[in-house]
């Protein structure tokens, strides 16, 4: 008995005065860096893109989009489209696009101001229902 009560307070000393180890030497820490190279920024929220403000959407052409989908929030109705090669955009009221800006969006379409020679075209994007198969 004595000799157990011994052997635990020699434990308990070795233990207690140990001088502490650095967390390296526990364990292997892999250290790296993020490289963005042209990625965009994960923590930038899609919707807070400012399309208008001469944006990726300035360059579509209406005549190659489909309407996809229409999203509504606190902040009103956006519009989500995709051109000819499969590329998704989401549009708001007043964003620009070749020749024009987005005139108005309900629920289900997206309406558009077009200039041409100096005449102004409404051009709709009527959201499709689901084909029945």
């Amino acid at each position: 008995m004595v000799l157990h009560l011994v052997s635990s307070i020699l434990c308990s000393i070795l233990i207690f005065n140990q001088t502490p180890t650095t967390g390296d030497s526990l364990f292997a820490v892999e250290k790296w860096q993020y490289q963005s190279k042209g990625r965009r920024d994960p923590f930038v929220p899609l919707l807070g893109l400012e399309l208008s403000e001469g944006g990726k959407a300035s360059h579509l052409s209406v005549e190659n989009l489909t309407l996809i989908g229409i999203l509504w929030g606190d902040r009103g109705y956006f519009g989500l489209v995709k051109d000819g090669l499969g590329n998704g955009y989401i549009l708001r009221k007043g964003d620009k696009v070749a020749g024009g800006h987005v005139a108005s969006i309900t629920t289900k379409t997206v309406i558009f101001e077009i200039m041409h020679a100096g005449v102004v075209t409404k051009y709709e994007l009527r959201l499709q229902e689901k084909e029945r198969r």
